[in-house]
C-alpha cells in the first residue's frame, strides 16, 4: 500500500516537471517571431534612404564633370573654312580676328583695323567696310534718316531693308544703298543670331578688284560676334 502511495507520487511530481518544462519552451519559441519581425524593420529603411539620394547626387556630379561646357562662354575655332558660292567662287579659310569688342572672321586678302573698325581690301583700301557696334537702345528712324544723309553725297538712296535673297546677311532691319561716279555705297544695320546690332558703311569701287571684294566681305560681316568680355554684368 505504502509502495503503491510512493509510486503515484513520483508520477504526480513527473508530470508535473514535464509539463513545466514544456510550458517554458512554448513561451520561449513564441517570443522568437516577434523578435524577428522587430529586427527586419530598420533595415528596410536603411536601404530606401540612398536610393532616394542616389538620383540628385549624379546629377550634381555630371554638372561639374571636366566634359560639361556651356556653349554661351565657348570660343569660336582660331580658323574656319567657308565653302564655296555662286559664280565659281571658290571656298576660304577665315582666321578669326579681333575688333573693337567684337570677333569676326577675316579671309586672306583683307585687312582689319580693330582699333577704327575698318576691313579692307589689302591690295586697295578704297575698297572696305566700316563696323560700328550698336547699343542695344538704337533708334532705327534716326539711323535711316543719317543713312540718307550720308548716302546723298553719292546719289539717291535706294531702300532694300528685309529679307536679303541669297545674301550672306540673310536680313537687314534697314539697308540703304546708293550709286554714284565713284562705286556703290551701303549703309547697312544688322542683327547677328544673337541679337547683336551692328552698324556697316561698305563701299564698293567697282574696279578690277571688285571680284575680290564682292564675294567675301559679306561673308565675313556675317560672322560677326561680340566678345563675352564685353557683355554688361548685373551690379548688385
Amino acid at each position: 500500500m505504502k509502495k503503491t502511495m510512493f509510486t503515484t507520487t513520483i508520477s504526480i511530481l513527473l508530470s508535473a516537471s514535464i509539463l513545466g518544462a514544456c510550458s517554458n519552451n512554448g513561451n520561449a519559441n513564441g517570443t522568437e517571431p516577434t523578435a524577428s519581425t522587430a529586427a527586419t524593420m530598420p533595415v528596410i529603411e536603411t536601404i530606401a534612404t540612398p536610393e532616394s539620394s542616389a538620383t540628385p547626387a549624379a546629377t550634381a556630379q555630371e554638372s561639374t564633370s571636366p566634359d560639361y561646357t556651356d556653349p554661351q562662354t565657348s570660343e569660336r575655332p582660331r580658323t574656319q573654312v567657308f565653302g564655296g558660292q555662286e559664280g565659281g567662287v571658290s571656298g576660304q579659310e577665315g582666321t578669326l580676328e579681333q575688333g573693337n569688342g567684337y570677333s569676326l572672321y577675316v579671309f586672306e586678302d583683307f585687312t582689319l583695323d580693330g582699333q577704327s573698325g575698318r576691313l579692307s581690301l589689302t591690295k586697295d583700301p578704297a575698297y572696305y567696310a566700316e563696323i560700328e557696334h550698336l547699343p542695344s537702345g538704337y533708334d532705327l528712324t534716326a539711323l535711316k534718316q543719317q543713312g540718307q544723309t550720308e548716302l546723298s553725297a553719292m546719289g539717291k538712296a535706294s531702300d532694300h531693308s528685309g529679307e536679303l535673297f541669297e545674301h550672306p546677311l540673310g536680313f537687314a532691319d534697314l539697308y540703304l544703298q546708293a550709286t554714284g561716279d565713284k562705286g556703290i555705297e551701303d549703309y547697312m544695320v544688322w542683327k547677328n543670331p544673337a541679337g547683336e546690332a551692328f552698324l556697316f558703311r561698305i563701299h564698293n569701287s567697282k574696279g578690277e578688284l571688285s571680284s575680290k571684294f564682292v564675294p567675301w566681305i559679306m561673308v565675313s560681316l556675317a560672322t560677326l560676334e561680340r566678345n563675352q568680355s564685353q557683355q554688361p554684368t548685373a551690379e548688385f
